[in-house]
């Protein structure tokens, strides 16, 4: 299970028997194969033949050319380890979202979701919620590392997203939707957090989007530390807001949001423990 550009590198490690590769999008399948010509077409899968490098005409030296099986082609460096998405997306604009294999500073090499449509492509993506499938009432060390899916529900680790950010200056955006299929965003033009010893401080700031903001003026997550069940970090007297909200997040006292809380797929009437937006859909 890796993504296209990890499927070509994966092939082009083997120039002496590879002559292409046949990815499945759906499934995140890579099949190394000695000829094209020779594999049977399937639906959901792609080709991508290896040429001859003198066939790109734009390819700098050290890198390959690939072709899709559309005739479109691109560049591939066989020794290149891009560090986040954006670098990924950087190398060819018509590569799909998928997994993907960057390489972060400490922690070496890591699989991650790209998200290359959106926005102008070139989201690694840290966080999702898409259908209750994972619980996200978790401990501090399981938020340290990591939880879930990465083709479905995932909290891709705090440790992960300090380095990740730590490379240079990240935009933060959420994409929402709700059961009527509206969808909504906000987007943020600066956010870091720190390492393990600040506990997971995080900073944040430049709201744009098009629903109200909540992580920088109703209760703002600025300058929070990260709060689990078992790690109690936010500024409540007398209560984990983790365990009231039964989530792990950058809570303050109450909360604007809680993108980590129950899936309780629709309204409730419990107050703010389930994925909550404020301004968009309150706290039920």
């Amino acid at each position: 299970m890796v993504g296209p550009q990890q499927c070509v590198k994966e092939c082009l490690t083997r120039a002496a028997v590879c002559r292409g590769v046949h990815y499945s999008k759906t499934h995140f399948l890579c099949e190394i194969v000695t000829a094209i010509d020779k594999t049977e077409p399937v639906k959901e899968y792609f080709r991508v033949q290896l040429d001859n490098i003198n066939q790109c005409q734009s390819c700098l030296s050290g890198k390959k050319c690939v072709r899709l099986s559309s005739n479109q082609t691109y560049c591939v460096q066989g020794s290149y380890d891009p560090t986040d998405c954006t670098e990924i997306y950087g190398l060819s604009s018509a590569l799909p979202s998928g997994l993907y294999r960057i390489k972060i500073p400490i922690l070496g090499h890591v699989t991650v979701v790209c998200e290359m449509e959106i926005d102008g492509g070139g989201w690694t993506i840290f966080q999702r919620r898409m259908d209750g499938s994972e619980d996200f009432y978790r401990t501090w060390a399981e938020y340290k590392d990591g939880f879930g899916n990465l083709t479905s529900e995932v909290w891709l680790g705090n440790d992960k997203l300090h380095y990740l950010l730590s490379q240079g200056s990240y935009e933060l955006r959420m994409d929402m939707s709700d059961f009527k299929n509206k969808k909504h965003f906000v987007k943020y033009s600066s956010i870091s957090v720190g390492n393990e010893t600040s506990t997971y401080a995080i900073s944040i700031s430049g709201y744009s989007g098009n629903t109200g903001d909540c992580f920088t003026s109703q209760q703002p997550i600025n300058n929070m530390k990260f709060t689990t069940k078992d790690q109690d970090n936010d500024v409540k007297s007398g209560n984990n807001c983790a365990i009231m909200y039964q989530s792990g997040w950058w809570h303050r006292s109450y909360h604007c949001s809680n993108p980590n809380g129950l899936y309780l797929a629709g309204q409730t009437s419990t107050f703010a423990t389930g994925i909550t937006y404020s301004p968009w859909r309150t706290q039920y």
